[in-house]
């Protein structure tokens, strides 16, 4: 059953559109969210209030700050912030999936006692 268990969650991490929560409630802690979070706390870093960033990036204050809190963005937006900033929007693979992916691939996810390795470190 352990190990039923954490091949659910491998697959769910490998497969995160199969966790997101429907437009209308809205995930606090979703990639987007966090991004968004993350553009307005360099913009305050620079002196930039939330609605002054979203004045210049052609949004109202009310929504960026819904927008942060549904996780729902358009990436257009999301670039105009960015370029406010004088940032720019690039993916990068993440960090903890290509370890469990790796991990999986040579066959060393679970040790003895059915943990995964992710658990250990």
């Amino acid at each position: 059953m352990i190990i039923i268990k954490q091949l659910f969650n491998i697959f769910m991490i490998m497969n995160p559109k199969k966790q997101h929560k429907n437009k209308q409630s809205g995930d606090p802690y979703s990639p987007i969210s966090r991004l968004i979070r993350q553009l307005i706390g360099t913009a305050k870093s620079r002196g930039i209030t939330q609605a002054q960033l979203a004045k210049s990036a052609g949004l109202t204050a009310v929504g960026l700050s819904k927008a942060k809190t549904r996780g729902d963005l358009r990436a257009s937006s999301l670039a105009r912030l960015a370029e406010q900033l004088d940032l720019e929007l690039v993916l990068a693979p993440s960090q903890r999936q290509d370890k469990i992916a790796e991990a999986i691939k040579s066959g060393h996810y679970f040790n003895k006692t059915s943990k995964p390795v992710s658990e250990e470190s």
